[in-house]
């Protein structure tokens, strides 16, 4: 699948499946496309769409929603995107795990973001 059927699909929620490889590349291919803010924003919406659409809205987390699309948009290195745990580099467990990531967007507290 090329990067415009990626976002049609997305878009669309016709998605079968949204392994982490495919989310990095999505996110790349809407940064290409729209300023940063819509980029984050049809991201966001898209995912609520997925774990509503599974019954599962409570699995949407803001915190990982951002703080990985902040890291694809910062241009990272593909190899560095790969890692499902990179997130750890930038937050401790307690707070990523916290109710309160979930719910809304929290800063990392062991490293910047940039």
């Amino acid at each position: 699948m090329n990067d415009d059927e990626l976002v049609r699909r997305f878009d669309s929620g016709t998605l079968t499946s949204f392994p982490h490889e495919l989310h990095v590349r999505l996110t790349q291919a809407k940064l290409a496309r729209m300023p940063e803010a819509d980029a984050l924003e049809s991201i966001r919406r898209g995912i609520r769409a997925m774990a509503a659409a599974v019954g599962a809205p409570q699995k949407y987390h803001e915190t990982r929603t951002g703080a990985w699309f902040r890291l694809i948009a910062a241009g990272l290195p593909d190899e560095h995107l790969m890692r499902r745990d990179l997130l750890d580099d930038y937050y401790s467990p307690a707070l990523l795990n916290s109710e309160r990531a979930r719910k809304g967007w929290v800063p990392p507290d062991l490293a910047d973001i940039e």
